[in-house]
């Protein structure tokens, strides 16, 4: 064998240690690395919400098939507190375009005398309508 065709499988072999090394990281990014990705699957326990109580011990609620169960955890222990609590309902959430909802636009009065005045005025139409106020 010549010298090409040595390094030509050396670069082949780097090539293709390359090429595992780039799917092992995308695998990683992407979820599948340790095998918690399941496509067909509906998970059946969630992690509800935590709150510590104090720098030892905190407190979470834990879902499995519809029902909530609120546990303590320790450092060295797992103490169940309630069991099979009925899931909250979510609250109805408001429409969110109610809360920047302007009121109509009023329309303003304007002395004719003023409407004169500015009807003098070399203004286009646009310009009077913004001078009355109702633009």
């Amino acid at each position: 064998m010549e010298l090409i065709d040595v390094s030509r499988i050396v670069f082949a072999l780097i090539a293709v240690i390359g090429m595992i090394g780039l799917a092992a990281i995308a695998a990683k990014k992407l979820g599948l690395a340790n095998g918690s990705i399941a496509l067909s699957r509906a998970r059946r326990l969630a992690l509800v919400e935590t709150l510590s109580l104090d720098p030892k011990r905190r407190a979470a609620i834990i879902a499995c098939d519809g029902r909530e169960h609120l546990i303590i955890l320790d450092q060295t222990r797992v103490t169940v507190i309630e069991r099979a609590i009925p899931a909250r309902e979510p609250l109805p959430t408001a429409d969110p375009l109610e809360a920047v909802a302007v009121e109509p636009v009023r329309r303003i009065q304007i002395s004719p005398p003023v409407v004169n005045l500015f009807s003098r005025a070399p203004f286009d139409q646009a310009g009077r309508l913004r001078a009355a106020g109702l633009l």
